[in-house]
């Protein structure tokens, strides 16, 4: 598993629904609120599940390495300049970098480089923590979490907090 094969696997999660990819694909040119807010319902519900199905196909190693590159790339937007824009508890903002990765790559750099382009309380807690589940439920043991990237709201030393 490497950057390029994570973001592939959230775009197949993504192309199983082609209204809702296309609605995505859409918003990244127009970064409309309305659009993000059912976006943020679809990544949650029916394209997490099928998220959930794809890393279910992955064998030990290749889904912790998935993991370490999700748990990496939400430490990196963990900044108080995105926070600005997203507002929220430690909680709250831990969930909207959930929704940034989870739209995929394209929407990742665009917050990355444009924190301002972010939106107020898009959130996707179940997206964030799947892979976690996967892991647990189809090796029986817990995924050691935070080995590398620490996750939580404030633990990036050069997110300006």
């Amino acid at each position: 598993m490497n950057e390029q094969k994570f973001w592939e696997l959230i775009e197949k999660a993504w192309a199983a629904f082609p209204e809702a990819n296309a609605l995505r694909k859409e918003t990244l040119i127009n970064n409309h609120s309305e659009q993000i807010d059912e976006l943020a319902m679809a990544l949650e519900d029916t394209v997490t599940e099928h998220y959930c199905g794809l890393l279910n196909n992955l064998g030990k190693e290749e889904l912790e390495q998935f993991i370490r590159i999700l748990e990496q790339k939400l430490h990196h937007i963990d900044r108080a300049e995105i926070h600005e824009y997203t507002d929220g508890s430690d909680d709250g903002f831990l969930y909207c970098r959930c929704f940034i990765v989870g739209m995929g790559e394209t929407y990742y750099n665009m917050i990355d480089a444009t924190p301002s382009k972010a939106t107020m309380d898009a959130e996707a807690e179940i997206f964030g923590f799947a892979a976690y589940t996967v892991y647990e439920e189809k090796f029986e043991e817990a995924f050691h979490q935070g080995l590398l990237h620490n996750i939580a709201t404030g633990s990036n030393p050069n997110g300006g907090w």
